[in-house]
């Protein structure tokens, strides 16, 4: 007799979410870089995450940012892609409604979303109290 399993696999997708000083005007202003639908989280541990973490500069693919440029950094953790869930929202609310349901209110949802950023933040506390002292 054969059993079969049907499991669901599930997958995480990651949103970084960085709120950084603008130097571009005169006027001090901010900006918000996103980053999302993340599947693979290790890359962006070792370009923006620890970066952060150890307040050096984070490179990203068109600019570099200082640390102390960085107002704001969070992780937002989705079981489904970002524009799955906008789309989603959006069909609850009457057809009528010109509201517009952003990321930032998917992030904001407690059912649908997690803020990771301290969890990611304990972890890499841990791992450098872990690590040898460099000579």
């Amino acid at each position: 007799m054969k059993v079969s399993v049907n499991q669901e696999i599930s997958v995480s997708y990651y949103h970084i979410l960085i709120e950084v000083n603008d130097h571009i005007s005169t006027i001090e202003q901010t900006r918000d870089i996103e980053i999302f639908d993340i599947i693979e989280i290790k890359p962006y541990l070792h370009s923006i995450l620890l970066p952060y973490f150890n307040e050096q500069i984070i490179e990203l693919e068109d600019e570099n940012l200082d640390f102390e440029d960085i107002l704001h950094l969070e992780v937002k953790q989705t079981l489904l892609p970002i524009e799955h869930l906008i789309e989603e929202e959006q069909k609850l609310l009457p057809s009528d409604t010109d509201v517009t349901i952003t990321a930032y209110e998917i992030f904001n949802d407690r059912e649908l979303s997690q803020d990771v950023t301290t969890v990611i933040m304990d972890i890499l506390e841990a791992v450098k109290l872990d690590q040898p002292p460099i000579e």
